[in-house]
């Protein structure tokens, strides 16, 4: 069975940049989020509390379908994001702000729960770690027409919080916190260091 590795963090972190690093300098696999290409992202925007049930639910058997073929061959496969930072992140940030009424939150969490039930969770998570000016300045220069362009700074730092407490209570995968700061995709040897950590946790799972 295939190995996944989920790299979570903020909108902006650099999870994209990461991930096509690691592909670039060892033999892993990579699966996008590509929010973009979505069906539900164009409605989304026009009609938060109207489609987040929807776009939440198609977000969630996208990924699963994704690990589903990660974990049927021998591959090691990296994921922008994943099924988990999407329900403890994203799904508890809409409920909160009332996108997502009680009853539709707890459609997700079943989904969800069930989700892992079948699906084994992740063999490593990358939590990447990057202050919020740096946050602010990589959104702007992003480019995506996807929703997450109008969050501001303190939608910023609400996802920060619900991103510690997920991953402070979570015991299911390894976790190993990455600064991800600007400049370091051209550092070889932070990137050398950081394969060298993803192999021995790897080895060890």
């Amino acid at each position: 069975m295939g190995k996944l590795i989920s790299i979570v963090g903020n909108l902006g972190a650099g999870k994209t940049t990461l991930l096509s690093l690691l592909c670039e300098h060892a033999s892993f696999t990579p699966y996008w989020e590509q929010p973009e290409k979505r069906p539900f992202q164009d409605r989304l925007r026009a009609e938060l509390s109207r489609w987040a049930l929807t776009n939440q639910i198609d977000f969630f058997l996208f990924r699963c379908e994704q690990e589903q073929r990660a974990r049927q061959g021998d591959e090691i496969a990296v994921f922008d994001g994943g099924l988990d930072q999407d329900f403890h992140v994203f799904t508890r940030y809409l409920a909160q702000q009332g996108h997502l009424d009680p009853n539709e939150y707890r459609l997700c969490q079943r989904f969800y729960a069930f989700a892992r039930t079948v699906l084994p969770p992740p063999d490593l998570i990358i939590r990447l770690q990057v202050d919020l000016p740096l946050l602010l300045q990589r959104k702007a220069a992003r480019g995506r027409l996807t929703v997450d362009q109008s969050f501001d700074a303190q939608e910023l730092g609400a996802f920060e919080v619900l991103l510690d407490e997920w991953l402070t209570a979570q015991t299911a995968s390894p976790v190993l916190s990455f600064a991800f700061d600007a400049g370091m995709e051209h550092s070889t040897l932070e990137l050398n260091a950081l394969l060298e950590q993803i192999r021995r946790t790897l080895n060890n799972s």
